[in-house]
């Protein structure tokens, strides 16, 4: 069943450090669904994925993975091609791989996400622990080479799939819901998609001094992004 509520409400719900870090008003190209529901998770999942996520990357200079929508671009991405497993061979038979040759579930990952954190849920409520227990809960799912619960989804493919998707979904560009006010880029000072640098490309004495840009930069709502947490 589809949430019903805010998105930044539901991630408010668990208390994973203060509020959104000051900044250019600038969101996602997709802010404006932030009052409507999630696509493909549900409130829980959300909640779960918010409290895992932001052990990988935490609130320090710069907002977590929650705030900054890495939780969004997961939901979004689920529920495209990519969650589907479109391009994914997935007819039998299965043999073992190995790491290097990539995924290797026999189902889609839309459907891996969802088997898996139904299975750690229901072993225990990682969203009511408090920091410390939730970097020990991802550090021993980080160090499991069993399956997650009674299920037949690995832990390491699961625990690499949601690293996979946090890190992409804080670095890649805004349009794709993820890296709300260019968190990312600011994290590691990439300017984005200034064209082609044509006045730039003789300067090499100085730092690039312009803010990051992304694809749809000139569509964005000039509105301050919401606190986490705000209700609608």
């Amino acid at each position: 069943m589809p949430a019903q509520f805010s998105r930044r409400a539901i991630l408010g719900q668990i208390a994973l450090g203060g509020a959104l870090a000051a900044g250019a008003p600038v969101r996602h190209a997709f802010a404006q669904m932030d009052d409507r529901p999630w696509f493909f998770l549900t409130d829980d999942e959300a909640r779960w994925l918010a409290a895992i996520v932001d052990v990988f990357i935490p609130e320090d200079d710069y907002p977590s993975a929650s705030q900054a929508g890495v939780v969004d671009y997961i939901d979004f991405q689920m529920a495209t091609h990519y969650g589907e497993g479109a391009r994914l061979y997935l007819e039998g038979p299965f043999y073992t791989g190995t790491p290097e040759q990539g995924y290797q579930a026999p189902y889609p990952p839309a459907e891996l996400l969802r088997r898996g954190i139904a299975a750690a849920m229901a072993e225990d409520d990682v969203t009511a622990q408090d920091a410390a227990g939730r970097e020990r809960y991802v550090q021993a799912m980080s160090e499991s080479d069993g399956m997650m619960g009674d299920t037949d989804v690995p832990v390491v493919t699961f625990f690499t799939e949601l690293l996979s998707l946090a890190n992409e979904g804080y670095f890649s560009d805004p349009i794709y819901m993820g890296n709300n006010a260019y968190a990312g880029w600011k994290m590691v000072g990439f300017p984005g998609a200034h064209a082609y640098y044509l006045s730039h490309v003789d300067k090499h004495d100085r730092p690039f001094d312009k803010p990051p840009m992304g694809i749809a930069h000139g569509e964005y709502p000039r509105t301050p992004p919401r606190s986490v947490g705000q209700e609608s």
